[in-house]
């Protein structure tokens, strides 16, 4: 559906443009002095040429001839001016020639409108005087708003990602540009009209020296946002332990520095297979994430090709790249980068940039992924640290369930939780039946496996949001947020018949066993945490074990 819609915009657009300039033409005539138009359409070239490339749009001071030229020669003058300059530099210069007739079609419209509208309120043409300003105003602004539309819906349907901040970025600066293009437009008309065609050109001449020197400040502020990328991912290091907050914080600074359509997370597990953790991506076309392969083995395909040999692989157009014709996913895509994340010189995951377009990413761009992905590797590693220690500061080294403590803590959460909301809260308390039997009769090693395999069963038949503990010794609790009593008995009936209804196997033979709940809610059935505990607990007892265990039992008021 994604290519269908960019090909009918594709198409839609060109020909809306094609029409526009043919009608245009017919109507009207470009109406220029040959001579002047060439020399101009020399400067625009030169002026695009010298723009810069701020992710997917192109900044130039070239808009500085277009407005000129239609001060001079009009409407459809310009509108030829312009399209034969971006279709030059697009198609000649950068060898796209889709994007050039795109580009075409677009500058046609923008600039045949805004013309048209600017006649159309009274503007004229071959006249520079402070009385034209509002009309040439209008003209320009008419221009940027129609070729700005048109772009942003052309980068969409293309399935680029644009992030609101470089966008809203992209579209500040270039309407800084048109502070400096306006007033020297005017003034290079009124050089034309006033002084003749030899001071006219060497008017035009500057241009090329003031275009240089944006091209240079906006160097050094990539170069500036490129260090600032650096020094967030080395904070990130130490002030964020959260595996998933660090993996959001990788792919926003890689999308600040490098233009992107897409991008990739892998890590890999004890067995050297590389998981997809983290993507982002277009939903709306084939660039979509879920086109990423979940799973690499080592050597396998472009990823598994990056882990093992523990190096970047930079493929700058990928319908020339015959290594990995067989991944399907790139298929959507122009050039890719993937570079290995490390720890201690060995590879554990790696991070893969991609984007629709070919020859993207320049030496800048894979050394700039390569210092935040080397960061990286340091964050990731210190939140996997963290989550371990973490992990078993809350986890019964047993059963893998949670501890005492932590249980106290979530049950507590819960119930405010379940105040603020008003939504119960249930809690289930499980005992095992003639446990120390089993322990007398088999020894305490049986026992260990007899409550790892029980809690494993208790976990499997609950949501995922369930929180399941060992409260001590053969006891277990379960917190269940948003169910009544009654709701979480019938999950205590499916835990207590799953236990009880197959053997354990163990290396002393299959054991059977029971299991006796008692069920609780807040705040129907008890006003507190602690209560709420009591009352499972007595209901789990005085209903159930009084009544011959293996039964599950719902605490009456």
């Amino acid at each position: 559906m994604g290519k269908y819609r960019e090909l009918v915009f594709n198409i839609t657009l060109i020909t809306i443009g094609s029409i526009l300039y043919v009608w245009a033409l017919y109507c009207c005539g470009i109406g220029i002095d040959w001579r002047v138009f060439l020399i101009l359409l020399a400067f625009a070239i030169i002026l695009d040429n010298l723009g810069i490339m701020y992710t997917d749009i192109k900044l130039s001071l070239s808009p500085t001839i277009g407005i000129t030229t239609f001060l001079i020669f009009g409407t459809v003058g310009a509108a030829t001016l312009m399209v034969s300059s971006v279709m030059f530099d697009t198609i000649v210069v950068r060898k796209k020639i889709k994007n050039g007739l795109l580009n075409g079609g677009m500058f046609s419209i923008a600039y045949l409108v805004a013309g048209w509208f600017y006649e159309f309120i009274g503007g004229k043409i071959g006249i520079v005087s402070f009385s034209q300003i509002k009309y040439i105003l209008s003209y320009v602004i008419i221009s940027f708003l129609l070729n700005n539309f048109i772009l942003y819906y052309a980068l969409k349907v293309q399935g680029k990602i644009l992030f609101k901040e470089y966008w809203n970025e992209s579209v500040l600066l270039e309407l800084g540009t048109y502070i400096v293009m306006i007033p020297v437009s005017l003034l290079l008309a009124y050089i034309y009209f006033k002084h003749g065609l030899l001071f006219f050109v060497l008017s035009l001449t500057p241009l090329i020296f003031i275009a240089y020197a944006f091209r240079m400040i906006r160097d050094l502020i990539k170069a500036n946002k490129r260090l600032n990328a650096i020094y967030e991912m080395v904070k990130m290091i130490n002030s964020k332990l959260e595996l998933e907050q660090i993996l959001d914080t990788i792919i926003e600074v890689i999308s600040q520095v490098v233009s992107i359509s897409a991008a990739a997370i892998y890590l890999t597990d004890s067995n050297g297979v590389a998981t997809l953790v983290k993507s982002i991506g277009n939903r709306e076309g084939e660039e979509s994430f879920k086109s990423f392969k979940k799973n690499y083995f080592k050597d396998e395909g472009i990823i598994g090709k990056c882990i093992s040999s523990n190096k970047t692989i930079v493929i700058k157009d990928l319908k020339q790249d015959k290594r990995f014709l067989k991944e399907q996913f790139l298929h959507n895509y122009g050039s890719v980068v993937v570079s290995p994340l490390r720890s201690s010189g060995s590879t554990i995951g790696c991070l893969a940039v991609l984007h629709v377009d070919t020859n993207v990413f320049d030496e800048d761009s894979v050394k700039i992924i390569e210092i935040i992905v080397d960061q990286a590797s340091v964050a990731i590693i210190n939140a996997k640290r963290y989550y371990e220690v973490t992990k078993k500061s809350i986890t019964d080294p047993l059963t893998k369930t949670y501890n005492r403590r932590y249980f106290n803590d979530a049950l507590m959460e819960n119930i405010m939780r379940a105040d603020e909301t008003s939504e119960p809260v249930s809690l289930i308390m499980f005992d095992l039946d003639n446990f120390k039997l089993i322990n007398d009769t088999y020894g305490h090693l049986v026992g260990d496996e007899v409550l790892k395999e029980v809690a494993k069963r208790i976990k499997n038949n609950v949501r995922s949001d369930d929180i399941v503990a060992r409260f001590g010794g053969e006891e277990f609790a379960v917190i269940l947020p948003k169910l009544t009593a009654e709701q979480a008995y019938m999950i205590a009936e499916r835990i207590r018949n799953e236990v009880s209804s197959r053997p354990i196997r163990t290396d002393k033979g299959d054991i059977y066993v029971t299991i006796t709940g008692g069920v609780a809610d807040y705040p129907e059935k008890a006003d507190s945490a602690e209560k709420l505990i009591s009352h499972a607990d007595r209901a789990l007892y005085a209903g159930g074990k009084s009544k011959g265990r293996n039964k599950i039992a719902i605490y009456e008021v």
